[in-house]
């Protein structure tokens, strides 16, 4: 892996790709993919699906630095995905720290006491993640966005079509487009194209397929009663949505901060996007939207 010079940029497996700048705007690419990756069941899933679809997928990763280990896990995914499907997949290791700070960490006292609720830190931790996400695209000139979310885990908060959907309005405000492909798909069916390519099931444990994917120790903690007695976390709805709109208004500052840093108006890159959006037209492609 490259070592990368930016600075939230931990590692990459190809040079970085020095396409926007002050005045400079990359060409839209069409045939590529952005899919935020860990290497569990769903984003493999998700990414196989995807190379039959796309020339080029970019798997993005991300950690959030508080309790998120075995990141070689995922890098070691990357690599038999390549080796068996014919190097389809550039990977990115990203720190969203500093975005998750300000997104949350910095306020979190307050912000349970206004939500009472522990859903902040994932529902904090993902958006960050998001936001990067978005400004990976942005960078890149990708036009779509996925992930793995999937209904049969949509006790987390998330992964619930709520979070998703206001989510997808938040990339569609930046110009990118969002979707899940595997959301309705049976994980025995996601278990079963992973299989097919002999790839590495880890080791199973009920549903789950461990040491294939990072570990959240937080995530773990919270989401424990699940994962061991099928009992769900309940989330308020109103509070859920209260928290993604307050937060969306932050992440979306902190997208504008980070291009003008670069020098570049944000603003002005989204018309052009738009512009060539336009430009192209409605055209066939594979939904990438469940």
């Amino acid at each position: 892996m490259l070592k990368a010079k930016r600075t939230d940029v931990l590692t990459e497996s190809e040079p970085p790709s020095e396409l926007v700048g002050p005045g400079r705007f990359p060409q839209l690419k069409s045939k590529e993919i952005t899919l935020m990756f860990s290497g569990g069941i769903d984003s493999t899933a998700s990414a196989i699906k995807m190379s039959d679809h796309y020339d080029r997928v970019h798997l993005v990763t991300y950690k959030n630095g508080y309790g998120h280990y075995y990141f070689e896990r995922t890098t070691n995914r990357v690599m038999e995905l390549n080796q068996k499907l014919g190097n389809r997949f550039r990977y990115t290791l990203i720190s969203t720290k500093s975005y998750f700070d300000q997104i949350l960490v910095n306020n979190v006292l307050r912000d349970y006491k206004k939500y009472r609720s522990g859903f902040i830190w994932f529902m904090g931790c993902k958006m960050a993640m998001h936001m990067r996400s978005a400004i990976y695209c942005l960078e890149n000139g990708v036009r779509f966005m996925t992930d793995g979310s999937n209904m049969d885990t949509e006790e987390m908060v998330e992964q619930s079509l709520l979070s998703l959907s206001m989510i997808q309005h938040f990339y569609e405000d930046l110009t990118v487009e969002f979707g899940t492909p595997v959301y309705d798909v049976k994980r025995a069916d996601s278990k079963r194209l992973i299989k097919e390519l002999d790839l590495n099931m880890g080791i199973e444990v009920m549903d789950r397929h461990l040491c294939i994917q990072p570990t959240c120790l937080a995530g773990e903690l919270y989401y424990m009663p699940y994962l061991l007695f099928n009992k769900r976390v309940k989330h308020d709805e109103y509070d859920v949505a209260r928290f993604i709109e307050e937060k969306s208004r932050i992440a979306r500052a902190i997208v504008s901060e980070y291009f003008s840093r670069k020098g570049v108006d944000l603003e002005a890159l989204l018309a052009d996007r738009r512009k060539q959006l336009e430009e192209a037209g409605p055209r066939a492609r594979y939904q990438v939207a469940s």
